[in-house]
């Protein structure tokens, strides 16, 4: 179990503090005097890569793709009535969201924040399943699954994760199938809550002008002593080669869409090590691929992309990948450029001024995230899912040297690792 413990950036004088609750719940406090704004976040680590388990009775189960976040779905709605509806009382602004590795449910408000934290604990340890009401949901979401299956950015992003991976559940569709869905059962349901919903699968995050102790009082309402969860590590097999190197649908597109992205194996680092890690591939995206970058402005200006353009990384401790993305007509040269200018990066190295600009820049925008309370419990509730702390990345970006960003950009962007994925319009 780990300890209690109070995290700080002395430099810019944040701090928050982790506890476990006496249900084997990780809480994180974070204190933000004279802030208007209040956050809470309560996270399961419950997501579409986790559909093969073990229950504490020994059952081995396996479960249809989009369990979890139909599971998401239905924890919303309590016995006594939507949870939407309870928040619109209060005027909190409340949501929830299912993605590979995890579910999250979270709220921010400016007033009655015992209220909504009541609201959250209340539905998150109460489910409310019935067949009558199991059925009703399978419908509400099999046109949410067929609005996905129309949306083509979604379809791209998805279609190129497929061509990165070849084993990894992380190929598994989040929001499943209507046939997935249809085969789903109250006990499934129920199985799913007990495995991953259990007080030590969770973590809960909350930021603002808080009293820690009014917090602690509101989680001995909800969550009981008791033993702890034995975790499950998925044992994941997947080899370090893309599945394949391009693929391409066709869909209802004025111009083409592409993503192209790049799998990194390295999934085993943790703590520290991982932070710096991902400020590293923060910084190589920016410096390689972001609007500031000599390849956008070369490809901008030739009219081979435009304004929607996008980069981003994504991680958890069982999968990691980086992604271009945007339209253009020519998605096959966009690719060749970007795999010249990786190699232009290889061959001169760096512009150290412009990395220095990245670095402070990504160092300004975190510095401003300490101080607002929704994107911190979303930052700490994700770095804790992935094994790291994420008032690390103040220290962990001040670290990084030149040389650091070239092994990771030799580890990060290899041709063998990368796929492209391309939404064609019906008619060319």
């Amino acid at each position: 179990m780990k300890e209690n413990k109070v995290f700080s950036a002395p430099q810019v004088g944040a701090e928050y503090e982790r506890f476990i609750h006496k249900s084997g719940l990780t809480v994180y406090f974070m204190k933000m005097p004279h802030k208007t704004k209040k956050a809470a976040m309560i996270s399961a680590k419950f997501g579409s890569i986790n559909y093969s388990f073990t229950m504490k009775d020994g059952r081995a189960v396996t479960v249809p793709n989009g369990t979890a976040h139909f599971l998401e779905h239905k924890l919303f709605e309590g016995k006594s009535g939507n949870a939407f509806d309870f928040y619109a009382k209060t005027g909190a602004k409340a949501n929830a969201y299912t993605s590979n590795d995890k579910t999250a449910y979270y709220f921010t408000c400016s007033d009655r924040f015992e209220e909504n934290l009541d609201v959250l604990l209340s539905f998150v340890t109460h489910p409310f399943l019935t067949e009558e009401n199991v059925e009703k949901e399978k419908g509400i979401i099999a046109q949410e699954i067929k609005m996905y299956e129309d949306e083509p950015g979604w379809q791209g992003y998805f279609t190129m994760v497929q061509g990165l991976y070849q084993q990894h559940p992380i190929r598994r569709d989040i929001a499943g199938t209507v046939e997935d869905i249809y085969s789903l059962t109250p006990e499934i349901l129920m199985d799913c809550y007990h495995r991953f919903y259990h007080p030590s699968n969770l973590i809960l995050a909350v930021a603002g002008d808080l009293d820690r102790k009014v917090v602690e009082e509101k989680l001995d309402l909800y969550f009981e002593q008791g033993e702890q969860l034995k975790e499950e590590k998925l044992e994941i097999q997947e080899p370090d080669q893309a599945g394949e190197r391009y693929v391409e649908k066709r869909m209802l597109v004025s111009k083409p869409i592409f993503h192209l992205g790049f799998k990194d194996q390295q999934t085993d680092l943790i703590g520290f090590a991982l932070s710096k890690k991902e400020a590293e591939v923060e910084i190589l995206l920016e410096y390689l691929f972001g609007k500031s970058s000599p390849f956008f402005k070369e490809l901008y200006e030739k009219g081979i992309i435009n304004g929607e353009f996008d980069c981003w990384y994504d991680l958890s401790d069982y999968f990691s990948f980086c992604v271009i993305s945007g339209e253009s007509d020519q998605p096959k040269e966009v690719e060749a450029c970007a795999f010249r200018y990786i190699e232009r990066l290889f061959e001169e190295g760096l512009d150290e001024q412009r990395f220095l600009e990245i670095r402070n820049g990504l160092y300004g925008s975190i510095v401003m995230e300490l101080d607002h309370a929704y994107p911190m419990v979303n930052r700490i509730v994700g770095n804790f899912m992935n094994g790291s702390e994420a008032i690390d990345m103040i220290g962990a970006l001040m670290e990084i040297k030149a040389e650091d960003l070239i092994e990771r950009a030799k580890k990060m962007f290899d041709a063998e690792r990368a796929c492209m994925s391309v939404i064609n319009p019906l008619q060319q």
